[in-house]
């Protein structure tokens, strides 16, 4: 009678479908293995998986590519005869491997362990990738539809799992990313959409020199021909989306691809995808436009990969895009009002980036115009005045993208600050992506920012009705918020480091007095809006923007911190009521608590509000902590914190790149600028970036005045006694002069006389002549020695007044030099201090952080000794448990040996000793001194015991009738020596603990004395015990514990052998 066979499990049949497919020699055979695992593949995946992968592998190599495999354990594979390879074959093997991949979910053994053993399993080895490789070729003749497809699929499946390996992988490859790019040639859009997304997976997170090769391989080229293969960017779809992430892992951050993206003619072509985002002019349907508006925005995306700033390639992405006509299609975009806003910020940030830190860019934008709505507030007319520096006009010289007839067509400029400031409707983030394109334009570029002053000052000047930064701020429109922020934003960008902008812009008056109204320079209006808003808790946004303004303005700006300060008092109160509310917004008192410190910081003894006045308002009212605070909190703010992360956050709170860069460089000084003395002075940062007493100063200047003087006067002093001295001179020149004439005068009339009586006797004549040449003689001598006298008296007072002039001159220059060296001193001096007791604070907080770190550690240690000491306890107990044991072990052999007397003692001699060295255990090695003579008492305990076991056997072998006695005696001896034997190697383990929680202990201690901390005396006088029979008895106390131990093992053996020698009679 024939029985019903046994029901087959799911488990059963895999198994024997693994067998027939790794045994089989048909390849029918085979392939009706791989279908019934197939079937089976869905529902129970790791059973197929991990019976059958190999064998798929190796099935689809011999059968599917007709390859030969090699020995096991070789990697090298031989082709076989041509055309022995089946197609049908490698359709059902990919398949089954796809199924493992992705088993059906309601499986209970679906699992992603799976995925990850499966793509393990191939990627391991290099021959498994280069076979699913080698099936993408498309000149195999086994590429057909469907393994070229499910080949992908799998490399799709393996990257999911294992990315980097699969990386490597394709890189040791021949040709495999030719043949990965070559997908992507296939005219069967499910390939080639299935490698588009393989190729995506794969360069996600790729490395460079993947990267390079990828793009090596012409793909810029193919994707390009791809989208228009779809119908452009419009009509593409899912598969422009992914063709434009695939250009985006290629280009991001890296310059070669950037560079070859440049060179293969890619940026014209990039330029018509940025058309086609524009809308039809005919109605369309919502999925067509959302469609175009994703990949709109994915094409932005990447346009800003080749924009980054600081990037080597920038600034030639930036020249190749711009001549390309990127920055007036960009712009259309932007003032398109067809698109959706977040597209149309996209395009104002992608034209920031274009021109960012570009000059000749930055010049070049000022000349493109746009269309403006002329329905739309605050729209732009042709005939509108110049503003800024821009002018409107009806027709561009340039072409725009799209071309509109409705619309007129203005400056850029322009059209950037009426949406900025005038379009109070607009959204917020559409005017502060335009606002952020005006920074564009003005940074880094100094003529420009120029310009754009000086043409606002003059709009302002004139009462110009339209958009002007500075009429925003000095007349603001309360009900629009934003323009203040914007007009604050653009203001900062024009005076920032630029202390020429900045005398400028305190130039400006505003108000008239032919109107009645008090004239006001644009600080203090400035502070007259800022103290209206903080009395009446204004708007925190338009608070935060005057403040940054001011702080930016008035930063090493003395002047204009004292203009500030002439209508400032009242402004001051406000500021520190604000910072020290604890109500009030976090960034607001920190803005107001900025903007003090800054104004304390650069005021001077001169200022109208002087350093004097200024300190006790900061450290008694304001108080120093809440100063500090309130700087601190700003700084943590996320909005500060986060803003090279977010810095949309801090465009929310009313927050310019410029104003937290510069706070962020300058917290330390703020910080500091409150304990400065405020007979301190900040002087230009061209002249030191220390300070120098006022005081001082004025004293030292009172004294060169002095001395100016005192050397003054004595100059004419010198030059009055000179020109006496001179007069002098000609008086006495004058005098003979006088005295010549009157010689002269005599000798005509002696020559008359004697012409009238030459008749008279030769004597008197010649007595005549004696005596008129007497005469003479005498007068030439008075004459010229008075002539000497009068020089040499004129010339030494000379002298001795150029003399005097001259000490006079070199004491005062001398005191001059000594005082101008003592001030040097004085000043080198006070830094010389100034360093040393910086230094020494340094020093100090080192130290008392190295005490800390000390103390720490040293709390570390004692936990770890009480750590240890709890451990100690613990074996204390574990060893009085094993005593416990032990004892009562030995009761049981007491009773076991109760007609053995002679043997019983000798055991109760061994326990005792046991129980000794357990006593010695818990009183820490107190008793190893004796332990020779307890070794030698040991073995002669042993010996008798061995005797009286031996005189028991006698006695036992003589009586028959105590036959079954002596054998349950033997039992129980057996049990006892068993027990015996594991107390004893419980006794060994609890000393090598001892020994290492004492080696621990001593590690521990020896610790704690290097940093300096205090142990017990009496663990000190036990360490020194332990040390002095450490040092005698180290060496005997290891013989000895030898000793024992062979002893012991000795014993037991004996006892063994006598036992066994029992048995046998």
């Amino acid at each position: 009678m024939l029985k019903t066979p046994p029901l087959q499990t799911a488990t059963a049949t895999i198994d024997t479908l693994c067998g027939r497919l790794a045994s089989a020699t048909l390849l029918e055979d085979r392939r009706a293995a791989i279908l019934g695992l197939r079937s089976f593949a869905k529902q129970y995946p790791a059973s197929v998986a991990s019976g059958s992968l190999r064998e798929l592998i190796t099935t689809l190599r011999r059968d599917g590519l007709g390859e030969a495999a090699s020995p096991r354990g070789k990697s090298d594979r031989r082709p076989s005869a041509a055309g022995s390879g089946d197609v049908d074959t490698i359709r059902l093997v990919l398949e089954t491997l796809l199924m493992l991949f992705k088993p059906d979910a309601n499986s209970p053994e679906a699992s992603d362990e799976i995925a990850f053993f499966m793509a393990d399993e191939f990627s391991m080895r290099q021959d498994n990738i280069a076979l699913l490789l080698n099936l993408l070729d498309p000149t195999s003749p086994y590429a057909d539809y469907y393994s070229r497809l499910y080949s992908v699929n799998l490399l799709s499946a393996i990257c999911a799992a294992r990315p980097e390996r699969l990386q490597e992988c394709v890189l040791s490859a021949p040709l495999g990313t030719s043949r990965l790019v070559g997908v992507l040639d296939d005219t069967r859009d499910a390939v080639r959409n299935a490698g588009l997304l393989l190729l995506v997976d794969l360069t996600g997170g790729a490395s460079e020199e993947l990267r390079k090769i990828v793009a090596f391989e012409d793909v810029f080229a193919k994707v390009f021909a791809l989208i228009r293969l779809e119908g452009g960017l419009a009509d593409a779809g899912i598969t422009g989306q992914d063709c434009l992430s695939l250009l985006a892992n290629l280009t991001r951050g890296s310059a070669s691809n950037q560079t070859m993206f440049r060179e293969s003619g890619c940026v014209g072509q990039l330029m018509q995808l940025l058309r086609e985002i524009f809308p039809p002019s005919t109605p369309s349907t919502d999925f067509a436009a959302d469609t175009r508006e994703k990949a709109g925005w994915g094409l932005l995306q990447l346009f800003r990969f080749f924009l980054v700033s600081g990037e080597a390639s920038t600034p030639q992405n930036q020249l190749a895009f711009f001549r390309a006509g990127a920055a007036q299609i960009l712009l259309d975009l932007a003032f398109h009002d067809g698109l959706p806003v977040p597209l149309r910020v996209l395009a104002f940030q992608s034209t920031a980036g274009l021109i960012s830190n570009n000059q000749p860019l930055q010049e070049q934008l000022a000349g493109l115009q746009v269309a403006v709505a002329t329905a739309d507030k605050g729209a732009l007319s042709p005939s509108a005045p110049q503003t800024n520096g821009s002018r409107s006009a009806p027709h561009s010289a340039k072409t725009s993208a799209r071309t509109s007839v409705e619309r007129p067509r203005t400056y850029i400029i322009e059209a950037l600050l009426e949406l900025t400031l005038k379009q109070s409707t607009a959204e917020t983030s559409l005017r502060a992506a335009a606002c952020a394109l005006i920074q564009a334009y003005l940074g880094k570029h100094d003529r420009i920012k120029a310009h754009f002053l000086q043409r606002a000052i003059s709009g302002h000047e004139s009462n110009e009705t339209g958009a002007n930064a500075l009429i925003s701020l000095l007349q603001p429109d309360l009900n629009d918020h934003n323009s203040i922020v914007f007009a604050s934003w653009i203001a900062q960008d024009l005076v920032v480091d630029i202390t020429e902008a900045k005398a400028a812009f305190a130039s400006i008056k505003e108000g008239g007095e032919s109107e009645d109204e008090d004239v006001l320079t644009a600080i203090q209006s400035l502070g007259s809006s800022l103290e209206g808003l903080l009395q009446s808790s204004g708007n925190g946004t338009t608070i935060i923007a005057y403040t940054s303004l001011l702080t930016v303005l008035l930063w090493e700006f003395a002047a204009g911190i004292d203009d500030l300060l002439a209508e400032g008092s009242s402004l001051i109160q406000a500021l520190v009521n604000h910072a020290g509310n604890v109500a009030t917004s976090p960034v607001t008192a920190g803005a107001a608590a900025v903007l003090l410190g800054t104004i304390y910081e650069f005021s001077t003894k001169d200022s109208p509000i002087p350093r004097r006045t200024l300190a006790p308002l900061l450290t008694q009212k304001l108080t120093r902590a809440k100063y500090l605070a309130a700087l601190q909190t700003l700084r943590q703010d996320p909005a500060v914190r986060d803003f090279d992360l977010y810095p949309a956050d801090a465009a929310a709170n009313g927050l310019d790149a410029t104003y937290v860069d510069l706070f962020q460089t300058e917290y330390s000084r703020l910080r500091k600028a409150i304990d400065k003395d405020p007979g301190l002075e900040v002087l230009p940062s061209s002249a030191s970036e220390a300070g120098v007493d006022r005081d001082i100063l004025d004293e030292l200047r009172q004294q060169i005045t002095g001395l100016s003087t005192a050397l003054a006067a004595a100059q004419q002093n010198a030059q009055d006694s000179m020109q006496t001295a001179e007069q002098e001179r000609l008086s006495l020149q004058k005098e003979a002069q006088t005295a010549s004439a009157e010689v002269e005068r005599l000798r005509r009339i002696n020559q008359a006389m004697q012409a009238g009586h030459e008749e008279d006797s030769q004597r008197s004549v010649a007595q005549k002549a004696t005596e008129l040449e007497a005469l003479n003689l005498a007068h030439s001598r008075t004459l010229a020695g008075l002539r000497q006298d009068a020089e040499k008296s004129a010339r030494s007072a000379r002298e001795q007044a150029e003399q005097a002039a001259q000490l006079r001159i070199q004491e005062l220059e001398r005191r001059l030099v000594e005082l101008g060296n003592a001030h040097r001193t004085e000043q080198s001096g006070h830094e010389t201090k100034s360093r040393e007791l910086q230094n020494l604070t340094e020093q100090h907080a080192g130290l008392q952080r190295n005490l800390q770190q000390t103390n720490i550690h040293f709390q570390t240690l004692q936990t770890r000794n009480r750590e240890v000491d709890t451990a100690l306890q613990q074996e204390r107990s574990r060893a009085e448990e094993v005593s416990a044991k032990l004892a009562s072990a030995n009761e049981a052999h007491a009773k076991a040996l109760a007609d053995a007397a002679r043997a019983e003692e000798a055991l109760k001699e061994v326990r005792e000793e046991l129980q000794g060295r357990d006593a010695e255990l818990a009183t820490e090695r107190a008793g190893f001194a004796d332990l020779e003579a307890e070794l030698e008492s040991l073995k002669t305990a042993l010996t008798t015991a061995q005797k009286d076991l031996a005189v028991a056997k006698t006695a036992a072998s003589t009586s028959s009738a105590d036959a079954d006695d002596t054998a349950t005696l033997k039992k129980e001896l057996a049990a006892a020596k068993e027990a015996e034997k594991a107390a004893k190697e419980e006794l060994d383990s609890m000393l090598l603990v001892l020994a290492d929680i004492e080696a621990e202990r001593d590690d521990f201690k020896a610790k704690v004395k290097e940093l300096g901390g205090d142990v017990g005396s009496e663990e000190d006088d036990e360490d020194e015990d332990a040390d002095g029979v450490d040092e005698e008895d180290g060496e005997e106390d290891e013989d000895d514990k030898a000793d024992v131990s062979d002893t012991v093992a000795k014993a037991n053996g004996k006892a063994a052998k006598k036992a066994e020698d029992s048995d046998v009679d």
